[in-house]
């Protein structure tokens, strides 16, 4: 299976995994044939790409470490959150057409009164949060972000996959529970002052001015005034919103904190402290890039998921926490189960193939499932290798939305 534009889709074509609606239940099987009505129905809804059966590999399905109901529920219960908050807001003339700085006066000082809707929203979240939490706690699957997004619901989605990274990170750490709670709702809730922002500045298909820059630096401010002002017990959600665009020599925004590249001894106890870096933040600022990287935007496709790594690992000790990325490090691979790759030096150079199977303790050395020769055409038996006993074996993530026998050998890599 490959993942395919919903824009490429043709009649006949099969899906390959399950899609789900808004609240969690099957909505399209695995298995059913595409026509021009079902094609049409995942437009409306947004879908960016899905995935389709090739003949291929098609029992070698992408895996994420919280399943797509949950995903699904808890990225409705952000919206409707997002939603009602904004709403009592502009009650108190807080309202996203005056700006921010107009915004958080008019704010006052009082807890928001979300009412009785504001209430459920706020219950449904937090359990949620739960269920998020307790999915990734009993997981045994290796990290992935493979899961499908669209374009209408891009702030939610991006926030339950900073929530998922954060969570796994955190549990990696060593936080108890009732951290990863707050860690995990305050990755939901990050960018939750991005409301404020102008729509045509966030979706700008180009390189931003100035001038709008400048607004969008606005947004973490914003989002630590609204978040403190929610009926949450702790007051650290609300940083995570204000300082996950920090970094750790200083160089970040909205204040410039800094950070020390550590970790140790911070995880179960912390205090804010004047000038320096929570570590909840720091933890949402590496899932943050994460999920951002790997996303389509207006302005790009999204990033494989080797090159993300590659990014990540030159952003480490200026921009992220160092010892943050040596966590996630050994969490999410270079190499999703799931994924299409070339081998692009070794013995089988030039060959494709799906990777199988993710090796927990040596999670970019996965097992790789060869079906495709260098000419492109399918090998007359599927050869699996092992790249934790091929050292010299390279490997390279095949674009989406391709199917991966088109390539011309030589295509891509070095």
């Amino acid at each position: 299976m490959y993942r395919q534009a919903v824009t490429s889709l043709e009649p006949g074509d099969v899906i390959a995994t399950t899609l789900y609606t808004e609240a969690g239940t099957p909505l399209l099987v695995a298995g059913t044939p595409l026509n021009e009505r079902y094609i049409r129905a995942l437009e409306r809804r947004g879908l960016v790409a899905i995935y389709i059966r090739d003949g291929l590999a098609d029992d070698v399905a992408p895996e994420d470490v919280v399943s797509q109901q949950v995903r699904s529920t808890v990225t409705t219960y952000v919206e409707q959150t997002f939603a009602t908050v904004m709403r009592v807001a502009s009650e108190r003339g807080a309202g996203a057409q005056g700006g921010v700085e107009g915004a958080v006066s008019n704010l006052g000082e009082q807890e928001l009164e979300l009412g009785d809707d504001g209430r459920e929203a706020m219950a449904n979240l937090y359990a949620g949060v739960e269920q998020l939490i307790t999915e990734i706690i009993e997981s045994s699957t290796v990290a992935g972000l493979e899961s499908l997004k669209t374009h209408n619901e891009y702030t939610f989605q991006h926030s339950v996959d900073v929530a998922v990274i954060g969570t796994l990170i955190g549990k990696r750490l060593g936080m108890p529970r009732d951290r990863l709670r707050e860690l995990a709702l305050g990755c939901l809730l990050h960018d939750i002052g991005k409301s404020y922002l102008d729509v045509a500045i966030l979706d700008k298909p180009g390189p931003l001015t100035d001038e709008e820059f400048a607004e969008v630096k606005k947004h973490p401010l914003m989002g630590y005034e609204l978040v403190r002002r929610m009926p949450i017990q702790s007051l650290l959600p609300a940083h995570v919103a204000y300082q996950h665009h920090e970094q750790q020599r200083g160089a970040g925004y909205p204040r410039g904190l800094v950070g020390d590249n550590t970790v140790a001894g911070r995880a179960e106890h912390e205090r804010i402290g004047a000038g320096r870096l929570l570590l909840i933040a720091e933890i949402a600022a590496v899932a943050d890039v994460y999920s951002a990287l790997s996303s389509d935007r207006p302005y790009r496709k999204a990033v494989l998921p080797d090159e993300v790594m590659r990014i990540i690992e030159g952003m480490v000790g200026r921009h992220l926490n160092r010892d943050v990325v040596k966590a996630m490090r050994t969490l999410v691979p270079r190499y999703p189960a799931g994924r299409w790759v070339e081998v692009v030096r070794g013995a089988h150079r030039g060959c494709r193939g799906v990777v199988a199977e993710i090796h927990p303790a040596n999670v970019d050395r996965p097992l790789v499932r060869l079906v495709l020769g260098p000419d492109g055409e399918q090998l007359a038996s599927p050869r699996e290798v092992d790249a934790r006993r091929e050292q010299d074996l390279e490997l390279l993530c095949l674009p989406d939305q391709l199917d991966p026998a088109t390539f011309s050998a030589g295509s891509i890599g070095p």
